[in-house]
């Protein structure tokens, strides 16, 4: 087991997991230059399988996204980790028994971002003739492209976010154009691929997107100590209400569900909060929207928030529409 004088990071092995495992070693060594932060890569199911489509690992809840995160989660409870990293989206809202969130931090731009083919002038999906192949491994980007854009083709497209741009300038490849994170891009250097980044407004994100969650087992308060030094507190309310909007729902990676969160306002001590949620049928033929509205001052009115907004999208006709989805998520399964 790791000294107290040091602490093991455990990260995905791609290169936008180790270029934020990195950033988090850095953020916790400046503060605690005593300690060194080195980290451990894992391989993870997610990884190893890159073909299938979420929709194979749907469950009655967001268990699916476990394969991002089962096999570092067991490295941790054994003390052979100390902190995990993880895109937060990619972690599940119900976290195993010994695992807690210790904090939420560096939330860069929560957009999707359009990337289109090298060499062709799109600018927008607007733009692109009927019958293009859009590639995305997201079924909430999936359910939006056929909601909003049914003359366009949606493909599954896997990996990591170099094999994905790889597939997509592909001459040979069919896809004219993928939808990634904008946030993925800018973090590993590749803003200049973005094509467009959609306004949340129009193309809603997923839960947590953006941002970095930092799991630890349950009890380690030393270890909880050192990383909530570097947690923005607006940051961590505005995600812990999207986490709990879709905890609520009991949706997950492969659900359509989606989100834009819109501060009005802040000082040191309260943020109001505009939650803006969607549920989007994974074949595009439906979809519900709401809308909730708080002061949040804690964690409880965080999560409150998140509960409320999944309780009027519910009432609004959600409630049936997920039962439809998990039947279409039965039927993949068998």
């Amino acid at each position: 087991m790791a000294s107290k004088t040091e602490l093991v990071i455990g990260t995905r092995n791609s290169k936008l997991a180790l270029v934020q495992a990195e950033r988090i070693s850095k953020a916790l060594g400046d503060l605690h230059p005593a300690t060194k932060f080195p980290w451990q890569v894992v391989s993870v199911r997610g990884d190893v399988d890159k073909t299938s489509p979420f929709l194979k690992f749907s469950g009655p809840s967001d268990a699916a996204k476990n394969i991002w995160t089962e096999e570092m989660e067991a490295k941790l409870c054994s003390g052979e980790l100390d902190l995990l990293v993880h895109c937060l989206k990619d972690m599940p809202t119900n976290l195993p028994d010994g695992c807690v969130l210790g904090a939420i931090v560096h939330r860069e731009d929560p957009t999707d971002a359009l990337v289109v083919k090298s060499g062709l002038d799109y600018k927008n999906l607007a733009d692109l003739p009927a019958g293009s192949v859009i590639g995305t491994s997201s079924t909430r980007r999936k359910a939006l492209l056929k909601y909003k854009y049914p003359q366009l083709i949606v493909e599954e497209c896997r990996g990591n976010l170099d094999t994905r741009l790889r597939k997509l300038d592909d001459p040979e490849g069919p896809f004219t154009a993928i939808i990634v994170a904008t946030a993925g891009l800018n973090r590993i250097n590749l803003s200049q691929r973005i094509t467009k980044s959609l306004p949340a407004s129009e193309f809603p994100y997923a839960i947590g997107q953006g941002a970095l969650g930092i799991e630890l087992r349950a009890g380690d308060n030393s270890t909880l100590d050192v990383v909530r030094k570097i947690e923005e507190q607006p940051t961590r309310w505005i995600c812990l209400a999207e986490r709990s909007l879709l905890r609520t729902l009991q949706g997950g990676c492969s659900s359509p569900v989606a989100v834009n969160s819109v501060v009005e306002s802040q000082n040191s001590t309260e943020l109001s909060l505009r939650l803006e949620g969607i549920i989007i049928h994974p074949h595009g033929s439906s979809q519900v929207s709401s809308t909730s509205v708080a002061v949040v001052e804690s964690d409880d009115d965080a999560v409150a928030l998140g509960a409320d907004l999944a309780k009027r999208l519910e009432e609004n006709g959600g409630r049936a529409l997920l039962d439809e989805i998990r039947v279409l998520q039965h039927s993949a399964l068998v």
